[in-house]
């Protein structure tokens, strides 16, 4: 019964937009980003994550498998202020291995082939040079502190099986420790109400940018029939929350990590509709379908992959 409550909550922070709010209102939304643009390449460019072996399978309404849930279990990180420099890194690396095994099943379920990101850990101190462009301009070198986490799509790194693969999840470890110290991607928190989950959610939806992007080179979809708008940033959202339901599964998801998530949501929504990110009650609504299969905060049955596909992927995933 607590568990629902807390779930309620993601509902009843959608009208908190102000609550929580980074200095400059220019900033690019902190935390959670829509892959940044890869010029132009197509989604079905790449076979390596497609199908690789028979037809590749359906995912309708009544002939989706679900999502299965990983054997083990979701611990605490043991992160505190004191330690992250130590702890951050293992437990983002740990956050994205437990993502690979509860999708990549679902994908092999599917005949789609792998769908290991590539990682990109970027510790204090150094960075990246990301091919992904923010505009008509390159970003060009990524660092420890940025203010962000985002999938690029032609970025190649090794996957959690050291395999090179095109398609990358980019965290700035720096700016994820930060969390535990009451940082929160540029917004100013207190650090007892974010921390494990807060992280969670940040790396699950960029996982599910990857998804999307897996997804696309298995049915070879192009760029210009993905999600279309805020579904494209809603669609993420929603499968984060279909791995939050696996945590669920394991006894694992507490109160207190529902709150940390609830606790992001100010901090990424739109302060209006159609502004591309989607706003803070479309985000909590798309948590919330996730994780429970609706948008209203109950527990009937686990939210599954087909309930993301055909709210925010009609064009493909029709109902």
């Amino acid at each position: 019964m607590l568990i629902v409550v807390a779930v309620a909550m993601l509902s009843a922070v959608t009208g908190c937009s102000d609550l929580l709010s980074s200095d400059d209102e220019k900033s690019p939304q902190p935390g959670v980003s829509a892959p940044a643009s890869d010029g132009g390449s197509s989604g079905g460019g790449s076979s390596d994550g497609g199908s690789s072996k028979g037809k590749a399978g359906s995912c309708a309404v009544d002939s989706c498998p679900q999502l299965p849930t990983p054997s083990g279990d979701f611990t605490g990180s043991g992160i505190t202020a004191d330690n992250v420099a130590t702890k951050v890194t293992p437990f983002l690396t740990s956050l994205l291995d437990d993502l690979d095994k509860a999708w990549g099943a679902w994908f092999t379920e599917l005949n789609w082939g792998d769908p290991s990101a590539g990682r990109k850990l970027i510790e204090p101190g150094t960075t990246f040079e990301t091919d992904c462009t923010d505009g008509d301009n390159k970003i060009g070198a990524v660092s420890s502190d940025l203010k962000n986490a985002f999938f690029c799509g032609v970025d190649t790194q090794p996957n959690g099986n050291g395999k090179a693969t095109e398609g990358t999840i980019i965290l700035p470890v720096q700016t994820f420790a930060g969390i535990w110290q009451g940082d929160v991607f540029g917004a100013s928190v207190p650090s007892v109400i974010v921390g494990d989950f807060t992280a969670a959610t940040v790396v699950a939806h960029e996982y599910g940018h990857n998804v999307v992007f897996r997804i696309a080179q298995a049915l070879n979809i192009p760029d210009s029939a993905f999600p279309q708008g805020n579904n494209r940033e809603l669609i993420a959202d929603c499968f984060a929350g279909n791995w939050a339901a696996t945590v669920f599964d394991r006894d694992d998801l507490s109160v207190r990590n529902i709150l940390q998530a609830a606790t992001l949501l100010p901090l990424i929504g739109d302060s209006g509709p159609d502004q591309g990110h989607g706003t803070v009650r479309e985000r909590a609504a798309a948590l919330t379908t996730g994780l429970t299969g609706k948008a209203l905060p109950t527990f009937e049955r686990r939210g599954q992959p087909v309930d993301c596909l055909t709210k925010y992927w009609p064009e493909k995933f029709s109902a």
